[in-house]
């Protein structure tokens, strides 16, 4: 059986490493998703852990329904999501690689991709 600690130590490697794969395919860099996250580094990946119970997992979940939902639009085309997340969009007046550095460019990035996604 394992404990609590046990228990929560792994939510904590899950999480950081969704929130890292799900960066690989919006082209972040590890400088960017560390500044995204509010965290001083993301140089050593092995150690990232987040807790699940905190801001950083919430902007981490709001990444990872961002690459989700992208993915869909896509069919999983990683080259094509990272040039949506690079290139300047008209609906979100800005480029979305950079607003989503703030948590209200996070939430519109979402809310788009995902207002997209249902319309499919």
């Amino acid at each position: 059986m394992r404990t609590t600690s046990e228990k929560t130590a792994k939510q904590k490697m899950i999480l950081a490493k969704a929130v890292l794969a799900a960066a690989e395919r919006l082209g972040l860099a590890h400088d960017q998703l560390a500044l995204i996250l509010n965290i001083d580094s993301v140089k050593n990946l092995t150690s990232l852990e987040l807790d699940p119970t905190s801001k950083q997992e919430e902007i981490a979940l709001t990444l990872i329904r961002i690459t989700t939902s992208l993915d869909a639009l896509t069919g999983g085309d990683t080259a094509w999501m990272q040039h949506f997340m690079k290139s300047p969009n008209k609906l979100m007046s800005g480029i979305p690689i950079e607003q989503i550095q703030n948590p209200q460019g996070l939430a519109s990035v979402l809310q788009l991709v995902e207002g997209l996604r249902a319309k499919l």
